[in-house]
């Protein structure tokens, strides 16, 4: 699972697809569904805006290879599309998303990568205290960086098997390390950790009769 994603990021340059990825984001959703309904009471609305959960039957869960969301981060330059899994192909758009991962929102890790010569190449500046914001459909999610260090490929690879063990949100984004080696096959991975800092829970509501 993992081994493959870090197997795919030593590649010296990032491949050339012809064809377009398909996308859910719609960057527009969430202001579109703040828009006030005429049918609805005042006390309905601030209801609405007072809550800080999210059903999950209202949350659209991306098929493989689709975007569903974007990450920014005014401080060093980022700001790439997401994708739902992570092949090379997925690499050549943006970045893309371990399966072994869960979307923004559920209370659990979250594991992006990309190359450094593309989309990840800004990560050799991040920072503690960084702000990293991750736009979705169902709300928008802001992560504090907290640690940025290196690791072998196979230690990465424990590490990130132990992280999906603990129930906290965390955003990891790693790529290939170091930046400029231009000969040799990169063994190791820059990997940025982030603590999320504001945005809604995502929770599955039971039905009521």
């Amino acid at each position: 699972m993992v081994s493959s994603t870090i197997s795919f990021l030593v590649a010296d340059e990032a491949p050339a697809f012809s064809s377009e990825l398909s996308s859910i984001y719609n960057p527009d959703a969430l202001k579109q569904a703040d828009k006030p309904n005429k049918e609805s009471s005042s006390a309905e609305a601030t209801k609405k805006d007072e809550s800080k959960q999210i059903d999950g039957k209202d949350v659209q869960f991306p098929l493989s290879g689709e975007q569903y969301g974007q990450i920014t981060c005014d401080e060093i330059g980022l700001n790439a599309p997401v994708y739902w899994y992570d092949d090379d192909e997925i690499l050549a758009y943006g970045v893309g998303q371990s399966l072994i991962s869960n979307l923004p929102g559920f209370g659990e890790v979250i594991i992006l990568s990309g190359h450094n010569n593309t989309f990840f190449a800004c990560l050799q500046n991040a920072a503690v205290g960084n702000v990293i914001k991750f736009g979705t459909n169902y709300c928008d999610y802001e992560y504090t960086v907290t640690n940025v260090q290196v690791y072998n490929e196979n230690d990465l690879e424990d590490l990130l098997i132990d992280k999906t063990r603990y129930e906290k949100e965390e955003l990891i984004l790693y790529t290939c390390y170091p930046f400029h080696a231009i000969t040799g096959r990169k063994t190791d991975r820059l990997v940025v950790f982030a603590d999320r800092t504001a945005g809604r829970d995502v929770i599955w509501k039971e039905e009521t009769t």
